[in-house]
């Protein structure tokens, strides 16, 4: 199963499934199988998730991999150091994407070990 521009959003935002499936109004077992299956978001559920997250719903709605950019520097008063919150919360979400895409990597070496052997099969047919 491929991690689903949903479920990036979420981790990356530190969200249950809980949380998001109060949003919509759902129970939780409706949001996981959106969140497995995103095609199948009714407009409206699409747009207060694309108005949660700030996010165009193409981009929600996206197969690839969605593009995160991390915006928004606070400073504190008086220096020019970044504020320790913001960046720590900046590595927490680095984390977050970082275990994604692990996921992510670990999907697509199954995928092709399973091709490897029906070619293994046919090749020897």
């Amino acid at each position: 199963m491929s991690t689903t521009t949903l479920k990036i959003l979420r981790d990356l935002h530190g969200y249950k499934q809980e949380e998001l499936a109060e949003v919509l109004n759902i129970s939780q077992n409706s949001y996981s199988r959106l969140e497995r299956n995103p095609k199948a978001l009714t407009a409206d559920q699409a747009q207060k998730l694309a108005e949660f997250y700030n996010v165009a719903i193409n981009d929600l709605l996206s197969e690839s991999a969605p593009i995160i950019t991390f915006t928004g520097s606070t400073f504190n008063s008086g220096s020019n150091a970044f504020n320790n919150n913001i960046e720590e919360q900046n590595y927490h979400y680095h984390d977050k994407e970082v275990g994604a895409l692990k996921e992510e990597v670990e999907y697509l070496r199954a995928q092709n070990m399973q091709l490897l052997k029906l070619l293994e099969k046919y090749s020897s047919q």
